[in-house]
């Protein structure tokens, strides 16, 4: 699916839906959007204050007005935003996907592959066996994508309601591998929730290694066997993540950055750094 529906939605409605009050001038609602890229027409959410421009003709889940602009006011925005996407989803439903996979000529498709709707395959690019692309995904050119590797399901994201149950957030973003990317054996990569991942050119993956949700790996970066790349990371260009290591979500990792065997990256690491142990620490060199 993407973030567009299929059918406009007034905002006064949806808050209706969602047992809010609606303030401000009303809005036909055509889709959804992260706050990062906000676009006319669409249901936004914001967690905490920003100062941020916004186009006039959008809706805002918030627990304060961000802008003279129409909002739902809540307590749990987040919540009510994972809500709002089930119900726009049942009620007006997001546009899919449209038509066959468009595969290069030139590339090669391994044997019990599966290939979603509206996927792009380029020029020269090796697929496996056992493959699963799911609708929306686009690979680039001179590619190798390794047998039972997963690209672009749903990732790991909920969000908790008033009395503790977990409820599944829709992902709609997708995945965009560039050019001469490299995907190992069993490895999984997620595709976004409101935007897509992103693995940019030239990145290698190794095997089973789970990239998560919204994550964006920069030109060069190299990822080994067995990590683990937490929702919403940044790789920075020519770093390397080592087996067995894990980022925490929301992490961005500087061009250049080395992660130890095994390391526990919990924080932000600058541009040129080698971090190693749990949680990782720079290296000292002597």
């Amino acid at each position: 699916m993407s973030t567009r529906l299929k059918r406009a939605v007034r905002g006064s409605e949806l808050a209706k839906a969602l047992a809010r009050t609606f303030e401000g001038q009303d809005v036909d609602l055509r889709a959804v959007a992260p706050l990062s890229a906000p676009r006319e027409g669409a249901l936004l959410f914001m967690t905490r204050r920003a100062t941020l421009t916004l186009p006039p003709k959008v809706v805002v889940l918030a627990a304060e007005r961000p802008a003279a602009i129409a909002w739902i006011p809540t307590e749990w925005p987040r919540l009510d935003f994972v809500k709002a996407l089930r119900w726009l989803d049942e009620h007006a439903g997001f546009e899919g996907y449209e038509g066959e996979p468009q595969v290069h000529l030139s590339a090669r498709i391994g044997g019990g592959t599966t290939i979603g709707r509206g996927v792009v395959i380029g020029e020269r690019t090796v697929i496996g066996h056992g493959v699963r692309i799911a609708d929306g995904v686009r690979i680039g050119s001179h590619c190798s994508i390794k047998s039972g590797a997963v690209i672009g399901e749903d990732g790991f994201g909920f969000e908790r309601d008033t009395d503790g149950t977990p409820i599944r957030m829709l992902h709609l973003g997708g995945v965009i591998l560039g050019d001469r990317v490299e995907i190992g054996s069993l490895t999984t990569i997620c595709q976004g929730t409101l935007a897509p991942t992103i693995i940019e050119d030239d990145v290698k993956v190794g095997d089973h290694v789970h990239v998560a949700h919204n994550c964006w790996l920069k030109k060069k970066a190299i990822v080994t066997a067995g990590a683990e790349i937490s929702g919403g990371v940044t790789v920075g260009e020519q770093s390397l993540i080592a087996s067995s290591s894990s980022v925490l979500e929301n992490v961005h990792l500087g061009d250049r950055v080395l992660v130890g065997l095994g390391a526990v990256v919990l924080q932000n690491v600058p541009a040129g750094t080698t971090v190693v142990g749990n949680p990782a620490r720079p290296l000292e060199r002597k």
